[in-house]
């Protein structure tokens, strides 16, 4: 089995607007810049692994447009495997746009998402090849695609772990995102979309389900990012805490998809969960330094110089 990740999901084109302000209803806002690259939840946590030195493939879908080639030459730059990412004749890439709006270190986001082709159930995959890895993320909004992985491991390849992330589990009706979370090995998310998929209003009440959850099923831990709270990782036997790091915050898009890029290559290390905390918090923090997913995105030295630092006692 080789150490490194496979992943399913999407690859998306971002355009992002910067304002001083949100208009309101008949306003208007001077856009102050705009600049567009390569972005997409999956493609975004790939980028990061890849640029860590670590054996990433990932299979998706783009359209055969100038975006396309675009996003696929980006993730082939870090290092990403993208053999299994198939160009599909006569449709556009996935693009979103990205208004990012407020002064400096209170900005917030709005995204505008204009969905293109990505991966769908019954599309040809090379699911061995994908099997071989230790790790395999899962994060498709096609819930049979989602399914029909969920299913593999246990036929094919039973010593290849999953690992899920949340941002398409909270749209599913009557708590059914909730229990395809509890069938991946781990999971990792944001506090907000816990609470939404368990339905509760307190972090406390999402921790405790979580944790009586957690003692019979297949998931062993779930890794939650908390933005400037830090983190935390809950397993049915107790909770670990991390705090965040210290950073000027210019844009928060894909600081998500760097986090659970952080949970993976500590979970391919076996590291402890304090350890893997200090990594995703690490590359989540470090990601915000810049507009843009991947812009502040840390190289392999960078990241191992930050936390050489902050394990260092002062």
């Amino acid at each position: 089995m080789r150490r490194g990740v496979a992943a399913i999901g999407l690859c998306s084109w971002d355009r992002f607007i910067v304002t001083d302000g949100y208009p309101g209803p008949g306003e208007y806002a001077i856009v102050r810049q705009q600049i567009e690259q390569a972005g997409g939840t999956t493609g975004n946590t790939c980028h990061a692994l890849s640029q860590l030195g670590i054996d990433v493939m990932l299979a998706s879908v783009v359209g055969d447009d100038p975006e396309g080639t675009a996003l696929i030459e980006s993730l082939q730059t870090a290092g990403c495997d993208t053999s299994a990412i198939a160009i599909r004749s006569g449709e556009h890439s996935d693009s979103g746009i990205i208004v990012v709006s407020g002064p400096p270190g209170q900005r917030d986001r709005t995204i505008y998402w204009i969905q293109g082709v990505k991966p769908l159930i019954g599309d040809s995959l090379p699911v061995d090849r994908m099997l071989e890895h230790q790790w395999v993320l899962v994060d498709v909004d096609d819930p049979r695609l989602r399914a029909f992985f969920l299913d593999l491991p246990a036929h094919r390849s039973p010593r290849t772990k999953l690992f899920g992330t949340m941002t398409y589990l909270v749209e599913m009706p009557d708590g059914t995102g909730w229990q395809h979370a509890l069938r991946f090995d781990a999971m990792t998310g944001n506090e907000r979309e816990l609470r939404a998929l368990l339905g509760v209003h307190s972090l406390d009440e999402a921790i405790a389900r979580v944790q009586h959850d957690l003692v019979a099923s297949a998931c062993q831990v779930v890794f939650l990012s908390r933005g400037p709270n830090g983190a935390i990782a809950i397993r049915a036997t107790g909770v670990h805490a991390a705090p965040a790091i210290t950073v000027d915050v210019i844009d928060t898009t894909g600081a998500g998809d760097a986090f659970a890029a952080g949970c993976l290559w500590g979970l391919l290390d076996r590291a402890g969960d304090d350890e893997i905390l200090r990594r995703a918090n690490a590359l989540g923090g470090l990601s915000c330094r810049a507009l843009g997913a991947r812009a502040s995105l840390p190289t392999i030295e960078q990241i191992n110089d930050h936390l050489t630092a902050i394990r260092t006692p002062q």
